[in-house]
């Protein structure tokens, strides 16, 4: 989950004031700017589970340039700023913590009673900053967020028939490389794609459009090879993927297309009931058994899946994540202006993913759900992590002397 909050100021690095106390701000914190004490005192606030009696001059403290705020206004103002208690890291058992109850619920009271469009706070004589956005009619967020699962279900229906084709068999033989697979339009799609006029949200075209590489099977499939091929062609299916530059498409398929292919494997296979990770041929890894000492294949074959499936995640929740992980501003070599547009799209997707938790969920369930499925990001992150040393040993282990090791897309990847 991103910890900085770009959508309201899109061209703006970050505000000069703190939402909460009119300091200077360092940054976005929780997904509001703010100060460094400002972030400090929210954070203590929730975790120690502080619970401020009313202010005893009615708010009227953080009004008066003559007082400063007391502890109950000051909270109350990083609350409508936007701060969120959700991404605080160490926050445990969110659904029993009082303080995360009361701003869920003072925001929902807030919501559903606001009669403007936007939250706008007064952080100096001369400037205006808009802190927080507010939808007076619920209809039209549910829409734009039903909007955004149609288009990634729609989209993932075409991943997994592009897996299911017997006849799309791309093969390490056939000489892919990295730097020719990230360039052209998708086979998802052949006409939604161009790099001139890409979409504004993931691909949504009619089944006419899709154009797949056709060939005869030969053999069984390489399905770890023909996962990760497919990951980047997913990849290439986001708007934003077309305004990086050729080396920020390498950095950003080397990062995340091992674990959307992991994620997307395991949900595959969760859905279809499965302990273990099922292909679309109905083959299985090891005849069905990973023996218990090989700690990462059992992780890499039932440990994604298992964890699914303890969280009952659907199909709209996973889908949400999928693209999740695919929004990742983290990375280096990207440059600042495509790194705040990945925060947006991250913004966007993570703020869905909430609204649809707690809608499914309950206001009870729902945030420790949430707070779960965003682990599941850094799980996948460490288990991409562990693969690659994975194959890095192996590679050695094999290795002999005067051996010529061709280079391929999976080299490309892993081998980085």
């Amino acid at each position: 989950m991103t910890k900085r909050k770009r959508a309201q100021k899109e061209r703006q690095a970050c505000p000069s004031s703190c939402i909460a106390c009119e300091a200077a701000a360092t940054g976005y914190h929780y997904e509001a700017p703010s100060c460094t004490s400002c972030k400090t005192f929210f954070r203590r606030t929730v975790l120690q589970e502080r619970v401020y009696l009313t202010c005893f001059m009615n708010g009227m403290c953080a009004k008066d340039d003559s007082f400063r705020p007391c502890r109950a206004c000051r909270f109350d103002r990083c609350v409508a700023g936007g701060m969120n208690p959700l991404l605080i890291i160490s926050l445990k058992n969110p659904e029993a913590n009082p303080v995360v109850q009361r701003v869920f619920q003072k925001r929902a009271f807030d919501e559903s009673e606001s009669s403007t469009s936007t939250a706008i706070v007064q952080s100096s004589p001369r400037e205006l900053v808009i802190v927080a956005k507010r939808v007076t009619n619920p209809s039209v967020l549910e829409c734009t967020i039903d909007r955004i699962i149609g288009g990634l279900l729609y989209l993932e229906n075409a991943h997994q028939e592009l897996r299911a084709i017997p006849t799309f068999d791309p093969r390490p033989s056939h000489g892919y490389r990295l730097d020719g697979v990230v360039v052209g339009p998708s086979l998802f799609s052949k006409t939604t794609l161009d790099a001139h006029t890409p979409p504004c949200d993931p691909v949504i075209a009619s089944k006419k459009d899709k154009v797949v590489m056709r060939g005869v099977p030969t053999a069984k499939k390489l399905w770890p090879f023909v996962d990760l091929f497919i990951s980047i062609e997913y990849l290439k299916t986001f708007q934003f993927f077309h305004y990086l530059k050729h080396e920020e498409k390498k950095a950003l398929v080397r990062h995340v297309a091992i674990m959307c292919s992991q994620l997307t494997l395991a949900y595959f296979s969760y859905e279809n009931k499965s302990g273990i990770t099922l292909h679309p041929d109905g083959s299985i890894p090891h005849d069905g058994y990973v023996p218990l000492h090989k700690e990462h294949e059992r992780q890499l074959h039932h440990g994604i899946i298992q964890i699914l499936r303890l969280l009952e995640m659907d199909k709209k929740e996973y889908v949400l994540l999928k693209a999740l992980v695919v929004c990742n501003p983290a990375i280096e070599h990207l440059y600042v202006s495509h790194k705040e547009e990945l925060e947006r799209e991250r913004l966007k997707y993570s703020r869905s993913l909430m609204s649809y938790v707690l809608s499914r969920r309950g206001h009870e369930k729902g945030p420790a759900a949430y707070t779960a499925m965003m682990t599941v990001i850094d799980t996948l992150t460490h288990l991409m992590k562990k693969h690659k040393n994975w194959r890095i040993l192996q590679d050695a282990l094999q290795y002999q002397p005067g051996m010529v090791q061709t280079p391929s897309l999976t080299s490309d990847i892993y081998d980085y």
